[in-house]
């Protein structure tokens, strides 16, 4: 009996798999702890001028078949590549699909306990020192210690503190949401004819769903308050050809929900904000009232913490419809090994949405009442004839009001090699060589609507110290994130017990696309191992029940000083530092269960 498949996207995350005998109503709600991007640096000058956009949170580059859910290839630690799991070989090798005789369809759920927290240590050498020459300069003899009255210049609220992650965050046709439990329902059909050397299928899975959420108050959300990432694949036409016994091929043409969001408070605690904030300044340019002497233009008299939160950009942007493909082949020249090759297309992403920058209230007073004198038309006229113009008092103002934004970024193409041997009848072996291009990922060009205040002072910065290298422009900007290309490895074995149970262990080994020589605080986890367990039973019927746990464990370490994103000290390679000179910890841990049930129909 012929049957018609349709996936249907209905408003409010739901997912519809609809065929003439059986509606299938999956949930979407799915999440995971999710760990961030990082930036290149950017200018020398004027510090707070990076961190509008430079911490959203990478994220991926650590989420390889992670959400895809599937519980055969968890329980083998992802070496499916050769042994491809049932419709979901769409994702992991689509020859795997010729497997597949009949109709069938499988329902999966992911279920996750993440754990992501940072220890936000003391100050180091570095930033000890520039609290200790202004103590002593304007109180002699202090020895360190902070009076009463400079308490609230000298207040950090993330010293000595703790930071964890609430829960997690997705982004979702309808903006960012946050969600009570990382987990969710997917699920997909195939139809093999009788006779026929294909298979037909169909998958919703998601490549990319990571996102996370801290309080509001939380010492940690200058790293990032919320963010989320999604590639969500609602709609996957596939097909598996069986050339031969031996050989089999198989493509996947993908159709996919792509979206980013994030929501982040910035400080930036540079040298230059403990120069401005330095009691010589009153001293020589003010006046006992903190008006300023002499020079009324250029107001050098207000007090401003080095350790005041400043603005807080928030970005939601999405695109409906994102193109991929996927390639398979796997080759069997004898019975007992099985040789497979897989390929995952890169993924560009063109997202379009919306941008908020509410600057604080007295942050941006300091900067009106420079830009309000008559100096500073003076100032726009002469860099505006050398094509660097400066902002003045509308764009100030306007950059806390947002507009439009667009986003493009490229997610990598990731290839697998493995191998399959049924060693004996009960045991079989499953080895995985993996490669991704995260690279490409180095490259994120964010554009808005107008011309923003802060980015047209980077630009100056960024063109005549750096040759607009870092791709500032008054109106984008273009986020080089030096992450690397990865290589790894995972296997698993299977002990089939009786002709219904089966049991299965993983390894994978999982290395950090972050450069060591260049350590980024902002991203929590690093490389890591994933340990598995999984069991597999099969019914009367032929229909069978998949159930693995997943466990992975990162702890990294970033002395003062030694992550130029995130603890960075160096006034001349200025990367958004909002714990500069501190001692940063973070670890992070999961717990992975997933559950597949296919049946034929």
């Amino acid at each position: 009996m012929s049957s018609k498949i349709q996936v249907l996207v209905q408003p409010g995350t739901i997912i519809i798999i609809q065929n003439n005998n059986y509606k299938v109503r999956l949930n979407m709600i799915y999440g995971k702890v999710r760990v961030l991007r990082n930036s290149h640096r950017a200018f020398k000058c004027i510090p707070w001028l990076l961190i509008l956009f430079a911490s959203t949170s990478t994220y991926a580059a650590f989420t390889d078949s992670l959400t895809v859910g599937n519980a055969k290839a968890l329980g083998l630690g992802h070496a499916v590549t050769a042994d491809p799991p049932g419709i979901d070989s769409i994702h992991f090798n689509p020859a795997g699909l010729t497997r597949l005789k009949g109709r069938q369809m499988h329902i999966k759920g992911v279920y996750g306990l993440f754990e992501t927290n940072y220890d936000l240590g003391g100050y180091g050498e570095y930033q000890q020192g520039l609290i200790d020459e202004l103590l002593e300069y304007q109180y002699p003899g202090s020895n360190g210690v902070i009076p009463p009255e400079a308490e609230a210049y000298f207040y950090d609220e993330a010293l000595n503190s703790k930071s964890s992650v609430e829960g997690p965050t997705v982004m979702l046709p309808g903006g960012m949401i946050d969600i009570p439990f990382a987990g969710g329902v997917m699920g997909g059909a195939s139809y093999s004819p009788p006779g026929s050397n294909m298979t037909f299928a169909t998958n919703v899975y998601a490549p990319m769903m990571s996102g996370y959420n801290r309080a509001e108050d939380d010492p940690g959300r200058f790293f990032q308050e919320r963010g989320a990432f999604t590639l969500l694949t609602y709609f996957s036409p596939s097909v598996g050809i069986e050339i031969s016994d031996e050989l089999q091929v198989g493509f996947a043409l993908n159709f996919s929900y792509a979206g980013m969001g994030l929501e982040l408070p910035a400080r930036e605690p540079h040298l230059l904000l403990w120069q401005y904030g330095h009691p010589w300044f009153q001293d020589n340019f003010c006046n006992d009232d903190g008006t300023p002497t002499g020079t009324p233009d250029l107001n050098l008299c207000h007090i401003v913490s080095p350790y005041i939160s400043y603005g807080d950009l928030r970005i939601e942007a999405d695109q409906a419809l994102v193109m991929s493909y996927n390639f398979g082949l796997l080759w069997s020249p004898e019975p007992w090994i099985t040789f497979g090759l897989s390929y995952n297309s890169a993924v560009k992403n063109d997202l379009d949405g919306d941008w908020e920058f509410p600057i604080d209230p007295f942050f941006n007073q300091v900067l009106l009442d420079n830009m309000n004198g008559s100096l500073w038309p003076s100032f726009q006229a002469l860099t505006g004839a050398l094509g660097l113009p400066l902002p003045g008092v509308a764009e100030t103002e306007a950059q806390g009001k947002g507009g439009k934004v667009n986003v493009q970024y490229e997610l990598p193409q990731h290839a697998s090699a493995g191998i399959s041997i049924q060693i004996t009848p009960k045991w079989k072996y499953n080895f995985d060589v993996k490669w991704t291009e995260w690279s490409v990922f180095s490259d994120i060009q964010i554009n808005f609507d107008r011309d923003i205040a802060f980015l047209m002072l980077g630009s100056i910065a960024d063109k005549l110290l750096y040759r607009g290298q870092n791709g500032i422009e008054p109106n984008g900007v273009r986020y080089q994130l030096n992450l690397q290309d990865v290589t790894y490895w995972g296997m698993g074995t299977e002990y089939q017990y009786n002709d219904k149970l089966a049991f299965r262990l993983g390894y994978e080994n999982r290395p950090s696309a972050v450069p060591s020589e260049t350590p980024n605080a902002f991203i929590p986890i690093n490389d890591g191992i994933l340990y598995s367990v999984g069991i597999a039973y099969e019914f009367e019927s032929e229909n069978t029940l998949d159930f693995s746990i997943g466990y992975m464990n990162s702890k990294s370490h970033y002395p003062p000083c030694s992550a130029d994103l995130g603890n960075g000290c160096n006034p001349n390679n200025v990367a958004y530092g909002p714990y500069q000179g501190q001692d940063l910890r973070s670890e992070v841990s999961f717990l992975l269960f997933e559950v597949l049930y296919s049946r034929y129909f």
